[in-house]
């Protein structure tokens, strides 16, 4: 029993230390995606699309691909939702305003001035500072309202400002408000272009839609992210300004892309998508039980207990000379063996060894010749046949004892 207590108590503490918990929210009304039959997502948008044979993209991947994955560099028409589940980073930040620049558009759907139920998910917060990046406008809240205020009952309705090829035959929008929401107020940053007015709100009169240059295209932007959705869509004159968006905006053989990897629908890796999969947590439920069966099992490993042999003198005189030999070089060793030998030939009477070998009436003068070769050959860091030279060496030795 200790045993079991031991292996859960370590399996607990490895899950709550190195595996992350998902959090999850669930989505009643669903997700701004263009595969998303429910009532917040953009299926209706998308095969409506389809019907008019209007090219269309679902992006799957982040903003700096997209110049590579559509078939013409201008006359696209970018859906982006707001707040995303995956935020932009700077570099894609950088991407997206160079590619409007160039000759695009974006259409900026932002929940500011109401409250889809998807907006409320885990990861998602609104980027005022995305947002102001890309728009040169800055939202501050205003301060809170009246709660009856806040809990309105009757839909939320935009009314077009003038004339304006995207408001041909719209007079009135309408978001659904599903949930209270924070009222914002905009104004331009300092030396920026002001931008132009398309709609405003029914309750007050504030600015809701708004058209921006950027270079050779333009961003449109709206406060309200609910009157694209699939319920949304065919409120009011909804549709007839989507059209006019994508009319005004698609150029021939442009596409109109649905930014979905932002929102959680990604080709590329996602850490918080990986450990929310209930694939992986059931993989390393197998694995903690493979694991406690094998520690709990009725047949444990035992280790092998060997009689204890000592090593005689030839092994460690074998194992010293491998060692030597694999990390002396033959040439140094060459160079000590013949210096031992001469070392041994000194005497008080004749301190020269090589004179003393000349001398030698035993030792012919090949013999000597080739000592000679052999120790230059050692002092020049060359190659020396260990064999021969030790061959030789005994014999001179026995010669001159």
């Amino acid at each position: 029993m200790p045993t079991v207590l031991l292996a859960l108590g370590a399996l607990l503490l490895f899950y709550l230390l190195f595996i992350p918990k998902p959090h999850r929210t669930e989505v009643p009304e669903g997700l701004p995606l263009s595969s998303d039959a429910r009532p917040d997502g953009y299926l209706a948008i998308w095969r409506w699309l389809g019907a008019q044979h209007i090219p269309r993209l679902s992006l799957r991947y982040r903003y700096t691909h997209l110049p590579l994955l559509l078939r013409r560099p201008t006359g696209n028409l970018l859906l982006l939702t707001l707040p995303q589940r995956l935020p932009m980073h700077r570099a894609e930040l950088t991407a997206l305003k160079r590619w409007i620049g160039r000759g695009n558009t974006v259409l900026i759907i932002a929940a500011l001035d109401d409250t889809p139920f998807w907006s409320l998910g885990a990861g998602r917060t609104l980027e005022i500072k995305d947002l102001r990046r890309l728009t040169e406008l800055t939202f501050t809240p205003v301060p809170a309202a009246p709660l009856l205020h806040t809990l309105r009952e009757h839909p939320l309705d935009f009314f077009s400002d003038g004339a304006q090829p995207l408001l041909t035959d719209v007079y009135r929008l309408r978001a659904i408000e599903s949930l209270p929401a924070r009222d914002w107020l905009e104004r331009p940053r300092p030396g920026a272009a002001l931008p132009l007015t398309l709609a405003t709100r029914l309750d007050g009169g504030n600015p809701v839609l708004w058209l921006q240059p950027l270079g050779a295209g333009q961003i449109i932007l709206c406060a309200a992210a609910s009157p694209f959705s699939n319920a949304g869509i065919l409120l009011a004159d909804n549709a007839r300004f989507l059209a006019n968006v994508v009319d005004w905006s698609v150029r021939p053989g442009g596409e109109v892309v649905f930014d979905d990897a932002h929102e959680g629908l990604a080709a590329f890796y996602d850490a918080q998508a990986f450990y929310a999969d209930p694939r992986l947590h059931a993989t390393l439920a197998w694995i903690a039980l493979m694991w406690l069966a094998f520690v709990l099992g009725s047949r444990p490993l035992r280790n092998q207990r060997r009689a204890w042999q000592p090593a005689s003198e030839v092994t460690d005189l074998e194992g010293s000379a491998r060692y030597l030999a694999a990390v002396v070089r033959p040439a140094a060793v060459a160079r000590r063996l013949i210096e031992d030998f001469l070392a041994e030939l000194r005497t008080a009477a004749q301190p020269d060894p090589w004179a003393r070998l000349a001398h030698e009436p035993r030792v012919t003068p090949q013999q000597q010749r080739a000592l000679r070769s052999l120790y230059q050959r050692a002092c020049a860091d060359q190659r020396v046949d260990l064999t021969r030279l030790q061959t030789l060496l005994a014999w001179l030795r026995r010669q001159m004892t």
